[in-house]
């Protein structure tokens, strides 16, 4: 029953985030993207989550088997929070937001990456280093150069 709400909250929140999103006005002239563009993109990936959470709720058959525990990530189930785990997550958000103007986004993001990915379980470091690498400059060029939005460059500059 509570996933049921629950998606249906989503559902409703969706519905919010696309009305609210089509009452922005477009501004004259032309624009590659507008001030709408990110409301409404949120507002669709909110919306087709939700749709999934719907069908996956009200599917008929025995609901799915709900435990009281939580998978911590590194093997083992609990039902207490991995205190440690949440005070390292909390560490690297922390140590991030520092990083982030001096390093760079891209250099900063990276480490973030990896860094939240050994707190999590991961032992692959060059796997963790290589796809942290890969989504921060993926964004960083996103954002920077084809979105013209300014991200900080840091020690590192790109030459593209």
């Amino acid at each position: 029953m509570t996933q049921r709400i629950v998606s249906l909250g989503f559902l409703a929140a969706a519905v919010v985030v696309l009305a609210q999103a089509f009452a922005i006005p477009q501004g004259e002239g032309y624009q590659a993207v507008g001030p709408r563009a990110f409301p409404l993109l949120v507002g669709v990936g909110l919306a087709v989550v939700s749709i999934v959470g719907v069908v996956q709720a009200f599917r008929p058959g025995p609901p799915p088997a709900t435990s009281d525990t939580v998978d911590i990530g590194v093997g083992e189930a609990s039902e207490k929070p991995h205190w440690p785990s949440v005070l390292l997550l909390i560490g690297s958000l922390a140590a991030y937001a520092l990083l982030l103007v001096p390093a760079g986004y891209w250099q900063a993001t990276t480490a973030f990456f990896v860094a939240v990915a050994r707190v999590l379980g991961s032992r692959r470091l060059v796997r963790d280093v290589l796809v942290g690498l890969a989504l921060a400059l993926a964004t960083y060029f996103l954002f920077d150069r084809l979105l013209g939005i300014s991200l900080p460059p840091g020690l590192v500059r790109l030459a593209i």
